[in-house]
């Protein structure tokens, strides 16, 4: 946004309206001209207004900068917190990942020595996890959508 041209314009409708206030009053006192101190007078007065007026612009600008740093630190630090669980997060599931394919593989070994072909027991455990897997999709998936948004929203 361009404060330049809004202060700008700001500034002229000040300086018009004070114009106008100097016009109203010399005519209402019947003279044509202002004298010198009248004229100084108003000369003055649009000074302090320009001041005032640029004093207001650098205030807004400054109090806009430092809200938009204090939002960016904000939007920083979340985003950071949001990116700290999510590494956290995924390397809980792969370390648990590598667990159950380990377990996997143990089970399947075991059930294979039981049953006295070892790709039988590799049979029985894809065939456990392959049900396992299709009941969590069929029926986890909304609930663990859900923990996830509301954990998410708790950290923001």
């Amino acid at each position: 946004m361009d404060f330049n041209k809004w202060t700008n314009i700001v500034k002229i409708i000040l300086l018009k309206i004070v114009e106008e206030i100097e016009r109203r009053i010399n005519e209402k006192n019947g003279v044509a001209t202002s004298d010198s101190f009248s004229s100084s007078l108003y000369t003055s007065l649009k000074f302090i207004i320009l001041e005032q007026v640029d004093g207001l612009v650098d205030e807004a600008i400054s109090y806009s900068k430092k809200q938009i740093n204090e939002l960016t630190s904000l939007i920083a630090l979340k985003i950071s917190i949001i990116l700290a669980s999510l590494v956290y997060v995924l390397i809980l599931v792969g370390m648990v990942m590598f667990s159950f394919i380990f377990f996997a593989i143990t089970f399947a070994i075991y059930l294979g020595d039981v049953l006295g072909k070892t790709y039988y027991g590799f049979l029985i455990t894809g065939g456990i996890i392959a049900v396992i897997t299709s009941m969590i999709y069929l029926w986890g998936h909304q609930s663990i959508s859900n923990r996830i948004k509301s954990h998410l929203t708790k950290m923001i």
